[in-house]
C-alpha cells in the first residue's frame, strides 16, 4: 500500500510539473495530466477519512462555481468548465491527504525535484543542439522560427518552464533546509548540488524565456539577509551587465517591461513587451471594474465574460482574449469565490517561517487564477 501511495504521489508531482508535446492536444489541454486527475475521484473516495479547514474552503469554492452562475448568469454555463476546475481540486485533494499518511520520505522528494530539473535541462540541451544543426527539434511546441533559440523545453511553452524549474529549485532548497534542520548555504552547499546550480542556471538562462529572470531572482531571494544584501545588489548589476553584453533580448524585454510597468500605463508597457505585458494590462484593466457592491461583483458577470469584453477595455484588442488571474475569476464567478479561493490558496501555502513563498503565491497564483 505504501508503495502505491508513493508511487501516485510521485506520478502527480511529475505531471503537474512537466507537459510534454506528445501530450498536449490542440486546446493546449495536457492530455497526460488530465488522465491522471480523471481517476482522482475515485482514489479520494479511498483514502480521506478527515476533512481539514483548508478542504472545507475548498468545497465551498466549488460549490459557488457552480451556483453562481448558474443563479445569477444561467446562459453562461458551461459544465465542461466547471468539471475541468474540479479535476484539479480532487487532484489537489488527493495528493495532500495521500501526503499526509507520511510514506513518503524526503529524501525521495528531494530526488524527485533533483531529477525534474535535470530532465528540464538535457531535453533544453538536446534542443538547442537540434537548432544548432539544423535537426528537427525533440519535444518542440510552439515554435517560432524567427525566434530558433526560444525552447520550451518539457513545459508547453518557455515561459511555463521557466516558472516551474523557478518553482522546483525554490522547492529543493527549501526542502533541503528542513531535511538538514538548517539554512541552506550557498557557500557550504554548493559543492554538494553544483550540478543542479548548472542545471538550473543553464536553463533559465538560456531557454530565450524574459520570465526566467524574474524566477532566478525569486530563488536568489531565499539567500537575501541584511548582511547579503551588499551582495545580491552586486549580482543583479553584473548579471545585467552579463544581459547586456550577449544581447540576450528576452531579459532586456522584462527589464524595460518591468520600468514601464512602473508607469502603469497599459501602452507605454505594450510598447516594452507585448508578450510579457499582455499578462500584466488585463490586471490594470480589470482591478479598475471589479466591485463589491452590485449582484454582479457578488455573483459574477458569467463564465467568458472576461474573454468577450477585454477586448474592449484594453490595449489588447483581441476578441476571446482572458487574463487578469484571480480578478478575472471576481469578474466571472464574483467576490464570494474571489474570496474563498483566496483564503483557501493563502492557507494553503504560507509558511510564516519563510514568508518568500509569498512571492511565489503572488505569480503562480494571483497572477493566474
Amino acid at each position: 500500500k505504501s508503495k502505491i501511495i508513493i508511487f501516485y504521489l510521485s506520478v502527480i508531482i511529475c505531471a503537474f510539473s512537466t507537459s510534454p508535446s506528445f501530450a498536449i492536444n490542440s486546446s493546449s489541454m495536457n492530455l497526460l495530466l488530465i488522465s491522471i486527475m480523471i481517476i482522482s475521484p475515485l482514489i479520494l473516495l479511498i483514502s480521506v477519512r478527515n476533512i481539514t479547514k483548508e478542504d472545507i474552503l475548498l468545497i465551498l469554492f466549488f460549490l459557488s462555481i457552480i451556483f453562481s452562475p448558474l443563479l445569477n448568469n444561467p446562459e453562461t454555463m458551461r459544465w465542461s468548465t466547471v468539471m475541468y476546475s474540479f479535476m484539479f481540486g480532487i487532484t489537489f485533494l488527493v495528493y495532500k491527504h495521500l501526503l499526509y499518511k507520511n510514506v513518503l520520505e524526503f529524501e525521495y522528494f528531494i530526488k524527485i525535484l533533483k531529477y525534474l530539473i535535470y530532465a528540464y535541462t538535457i531535453v533544453l540541451i538536446i534542443q538547442q543542439a537540434c537548432v544548432l544543426l539544423g535537426l528537427p527539434i525533440f519535444n518542440i511546441h510552439a515554435y517560432d522560427p524567427t525566434t530558433p533559440w526560444k525552447l520550451n523545453s518539457l513545459s508547453s511553452e518557455p515561459s511555463h518552464s521557466a516558472r516551474f524549474v523557478g518553482l522546483l529549485m525554490f522547492c529543493y532548497i527549501i526542502s533541503k533546509e528542513i531535511f538538514m534542520d538548517k539554512k541552506y548555504s550557498l557557500s557550504s552547499n554548493f559543492k554538494e548540488d553544483k550540478y543542479i546550480w548548472l542545471s538550473f542556471f543553464w536553463t533559465m538562462l538560456t531557454m530565450g524565456s524574459g520570465t526566467s529572470l524574474l524566477f532566478v531572482i525569486l530563488v536568489l531571494s531565499i539567500f537575501l539577509r541584511l548582511r547579503t544584501l551588499i551582495v545580491f545588489i552586486m549580482f543583479l548589476i553584473i548579471l545585467y551587465g552579463l544581459i547586456d553584453y550577449l544581447d540576450i533580448k528576452a531579459a532586456d524585454r522584462t527589464i524595460k517591461l518591468f520600468l514601464a510597468t512602473l508607469t502603469l500605463d497599459p501602452e507605454t508597457m505594450m510598447e516594452a513587451d507585448r508578450s510579457g505585458s499582455s499578462r500584466i494590462v488585463p490586471f490594470i484593466v480589470l482591478i479598475e471594474r471589479v466591485d463589491f457592491t452590485t449582484i454582479n461583483g457578488w455573483f459574477g458577470h458569467g463564465i467568458d465574460y472576461v474573454g468577450n469584453n477585454l477586448y474592449m477595455y484594453s490595449a489588447i484588442p483581441i476578441k476571446g482574449y482572458s487574463g487578469g488571474g484571480m480578478l478575472a475569476l471576481w469578474m466571472e464567478y464574483g467576490f464570494l469565490s474571489f474570496i474563498l479561493f483566496l483564503i483557501f490558496s493563502l492557507m494553503t501555502t504560507i509558511n510564516r517561517k519563510n514568508l518568500k513563498i509569498l512571492f511565489f503565491w503572488f505569480f503562480l497564483i494571483f497572477m493566474y487564477g
